[in-house]
């Protein structure tokens, strides 16, 4: 009975709301235009079951308290529990002590003009919370406020990445990680022996039945008849010199009924080369265990404790998939780009075998020109930094292009990060004003595209001169030329211009940063399969001297990172995969290495790095 009464009453109309209200201020009132008043100006009390403003809220809730108390009326006379009898009593009383209490407050505070809105309510907490946080007192909501320190929005990003719990980067270790320093085998010779002995005994058996012409041919003897009769399981260094090694052997031979024999010898295996020093030493060391087909021991010896160059290794702590990278982390590659860069120029036998055609794939996700974090200041900060090596170390006169639009007529265009990048290089800061470090470095004026002022003069007489890809270019004083990233574009190719540009340079050195010479087969038979072969030799005939790429999981997005590969003819020639391992040090800071796990001679297929990076053995 009671449900029912409770649903008939729920659709009663409501009372007509009194004559009582709150005035609303004009604008935006002080504390003391809040007042009550009623239609009656002489008049300071409100009429008997006068609408009351809630005294928190300021909402008019009148209405609604007097629909209640008719409800409540109503249930008072059906019959009703006892216990639900007394549980309404008591809430009722509850409920009139409350609204008693909140008219008595507005009635005080509307008389006094003390009442505090809302909103400045909310005004005085955000100064009590500003003033907390060390602000000065006033100056808040009122006064001028004190002047921030600008923001650094590097910084900012980076603390959106997490890198405030990530250890930071050994700078001391970047600078003097290229450091070439590989002392003579007479120096080394004791360590490299102890490390072979203790680590790869059963490696130098299998090196000894290859490396050995004799031993060959009395292993393939023994065991024409019976596979396993005659075995070598192990073998330790005696002497180790510039030219090869002395080995003692483990031999077991096994009779045909299953005696076996066990006894020692001792022969010697050459170097494929003679080695002057450790990395020599390592080099020629992971060359035969290369041939014995030991692809993973060879990781071993490049990472030898205490012998031989670092340049072979990664720093720790990079963490390259914060972008940008720290200022310290990007001079580290353009030292390893430049160093190998150098090294391939003054290799006269590299650019006749070459015909000078080099290229340099560095694709951190920074200058990675498949990711949209692609940023254009780092890769023309590494494009000045190859110049200058060039150009003031080596001097020798450097022409960097970047290509021109693609295409015909309406569907001309040039690929998205290549566009605008040339006035931006033009306006570097080259250090080649009057008075600077490099002054009188560049070929042509500096121009000020918006005015048309020329703020630098150029110096015929200059080392760095810009241009478009295309024979036209190459002028005949030109010796080293410099591409930025070409590439081809659906509807376009890069291959004739980029093609008659190298047949223009005779020979002369031709560096491509990051190319992307893959056809992308469009309409109108453009890069379909007429001329593909072509293409693909002209891609193929430039000589990798320095590579550096992440290896992610899946996908080429930069998250997560599982390893790298690395290349640099100049203090790492061997291609060398990497497997990333991270952990949390005592500090609660996050750290990463990058451990070597496989060393190959060419570039490795996906399928090899798969199985470096999968193997679970060190």
């Amino acid at each position: 009975m009671a449900s029912l009464l409770l649903s008939a009453t729920a659709f009663l109309p409501s009372p007509a709301p009194p004559a009582f209200r709150l005035r609303p201020p004009a604008g935006r009132c002080t504390p003391a235009v809040l007042r009550m008043s009623t239609d009656d100006a002489g008049k300071d009390k409100p009429k008997p079951g006068a609408k009351v403003p809630d005294a928190i809220t300021q909402t008019d809730n009148s209405a609604k308290r007097q629909q209640n108390a008719q409800l409540r009326a109503k249930l008072a006379n059906a019959d009703e529990p006892e216990a639900v009898r007394q549980m309404r009593l008591k809430r009722e009383a509850e409920e009139a002590a409350a609204e008693a209490a909140a008219v008595e407050d507005a009635k005080k505070r509307a008389k006094e003009g003390n009442f505090v809105s809302g909103q400045a309510n909310r005004e005085a907490k955000l100064v009590e919370a500003y003033e907390a946080a060390g602000g000065k007192k006033g100056q808040a909501g009122g006064g001028e406020m004190e002047e921030a320190p600008p923001r650094d929005i590097r910084e900012t990003f980076r603390k959106m990445q997490g890198s405030e719990r990530r250890k930071r980067v050994d700078e001391e270790e970047l600078l003097h990680q290229s450091l070439v320093d590989s002392p003579p085998v007479a120096d080394c010779g004791d360590a490299i022996a102890a490390f072979l002995n203790s680590n790869l005994k059963e490696e130098l058996g299998k090196i000894a039945v290859r490396y050995n012409k004799e031993l060959a041919e009395l292993f393939g003897k023994r065991n024409s008849f019976q596979n396993g009769a005659y075995a070598i399981p192990e073998a330790s260094v005696i002497t180790i010199d510039n030219k090869g090694m002395a080995l003692s052997l483990r031999i077991i031979e096994t009779g045909f009924f299953g005696n076996s024999k066990e006894s020692t010898d001792t022969i010697r295996v050459d170097f494929p080369q003679p080695c002057n020093d450790a990395d020599a030493v390592k080099g020629a060391l992971i060359d035969m265990l290369r041939g014995c087909g030991l692809v993973r021991a060879t990781a071993k010896v490049l990472k030898m404790d205490g012998v031989g160059s670092k340049g072979w290794s990664i720093p720790n702590n990079l963490f390259l998939n914060e972008i940008p990278c720290r200022s310290v982390i990007r001079e580290w590659f353009y030292r390893d780009a430049c160093d190998a860069v150098q090294v391939a120029l003054l290799d006269d036998q590299l650019m006749n075998e070459t015909r000078g055609r080099i290229r340099i794939e560095c694709v951190p996700p920074e200058i990675n020109p498949e990711m949209d974090t692609f940023r254009v200041g780092t890769m023309l900060e590494l494009v000045r930094e190859l110049a200058l090596r060039i150009a003031v170390v080596m001097e020798k006169r450097v022409k960097i292009c970047i290509q021109g639009p693609l295409g015909e007529g309406f569907f001309t265009g040039t690929p998205l990060m290549l566009s605008g990048m040339r006035p931006v290089l033009e306006g570097m800061d080259w250090k080649s004003r009057p008075g600077e470090m490099y002054e009188g470095l560049l070929v042509e004026d500096t121009v000020n595209r918006r005015t048309g002022e020329v703020f630098n003069l150029g110096n015929p007489e200059g080392r760095v001169s810009f241009g478009e890809v295309g024979a036209d270019s190459c002028a005949d004083e030109d010796e080293v030329f410099i591409v930025i990233a070409p590439q081809s574009m659906t509807g376009a190719s890069v291959f004739e211009p980029l093609a008659s540009m190298v047949q223009a340079a005779k020979g002369r050195p031709f560096l491509c940063i990051n190319p992307r010479l893959k056809d992308k087969p469009s309409s109108g038979a453009v890069m379909q399969v007429g001329g593909r072969a072509q293409r693909i030799e002209f891609a193929n005939s430039f000589r990798d001297i320095f590579h550096f790429r992440l290896l992610y999981k899946g996908s080429t997005f930069m998250f997560p990172i599982t390893g790298a590969l690395r290349y640099n003819m100049a203090n790492s020639p061997f291609w060398t995969v990497f497997k990333r391992e991270a952990w949390t040090d005592d500090e609660g800071k996050e750290q990463e290495h990058y451990e070597p796990k496989a060393v190959y001679e060419k570039e490795p297929t996906s399928v090899q790095i798969t199985e470096a990076l999968s193997s679970s053995k060190d």
